[in-house]
């Protein structure tokens, strides 16, 4: 990463550490713990410019019972962009790190949460997640080239998953478009929100549902990913299943840097 880069990313995340110092005053004794070690390393980042986590990076985490509906009306920073993601009893509102952009290839996005655990995204794909159990370490995809309606899938991945002994399998992919009518919002709460908070005269999102390929797809009780994109092409949601019981989903808060 360029390193005016990341002096950019270590002047947004102090930026973003004091105002939500200024906010959260009088919030929960953890809230204050978490903030306060935070600080330390904004101005490290500040000073350094250098290190891989000197890029803006926040995850804003619930305290006590989970609600899904936490970061609802967030107030975001636009200098930000902002990723929610949801799991089973947890939600969290994470902030842009990175970005790299591989030669002929789509943008991969790192997300970063308070303690260094990430996400890291491709074209609105999971490449890997840490900090859950089953987590996905890494993920190559081959991408296809951009279908009639600019959005580019990929055809394959090989991805490795330690805790279920999966070390650089391949599997072709294949997906169907869905109509949004037809998308459940069972047991997502973004899906739900997404499609609820709705505008009339919104162009509907572009839905792309995983089909099984082959027999041994089609014995697996795992759950097919599904994913939207905005009408020009970006990724707006994303869900895959880590185990059959297991899933993550995340939607994008802001628009994803435009398409090089």
């Amino acid at each position: 990463m360029p390193k005016n880069a990341s002096c950019q990313g270590a002047f947004f995340f102090a930026q973003f550490i004091c105002i939500y110092k200024l906010v959260h005053l009088a919030e929960f004794t953890v809230l204050k713990i978490i903030r306060n070690l935070l600080l330390p390393i904004a101005f490290l980042a500040l000073s350094g410019c250098a290190s891989t986590f000197s890029a803006a990076y926040k995850m804003i985490q619930a305290v006590g019972t989970p609600n899904p509906n936490r970061f609802e009306q967030f107030e975001m920073n636009p200098n930000l962009q902002y990723l929610e993601a949801q799991t089973a009893g947890a939600q969290a509102m994470m902030v842009l790190g990175y970005t790299a952009t591989p030669q002929e290839e789509p943008p991969v996005q790192t997300w970063y949460d308070s303690q260094r655990e990430l996400l890291r995204l491709q074209n609105g794909f999971l490449v890997s997640v840490t900090g859950v159990n089953n987590a996905i370490s890494s993920t190559e995809y081959t991408w296809g080239t951009p279908n009639n309606q600019a959005v580019r899938l990929p055809t394959s991945k090989t991805y490795s998953q330690p805790q279920q002994q999966i070390f650089n399998k391949t599997t072709p992919l294949s997906f169907q478009a869905m109509p949004e009518t037809a998308i459940s919002t069972k047991n997502s709460v973004l899906r739900k929100r997404l499609l609820s908070t709705a505008q009339p005269n919104r162009p509907a999102l572009l839905w792309f549902q995983e089909i099984q390929k082959t027999d041994e797809q089609a014995n697996t009780d795992i759950p097919y990913s599904l994913y939207a994109f905005a009408p020009n092409g970006s990724p707006v949601y994303g869900s895959q299943c880590l185990t059959a019981t297991a899933c993550i989903e995340w939607l994008y808060r802001t628009q994803p840097a435009a398409k090089p």
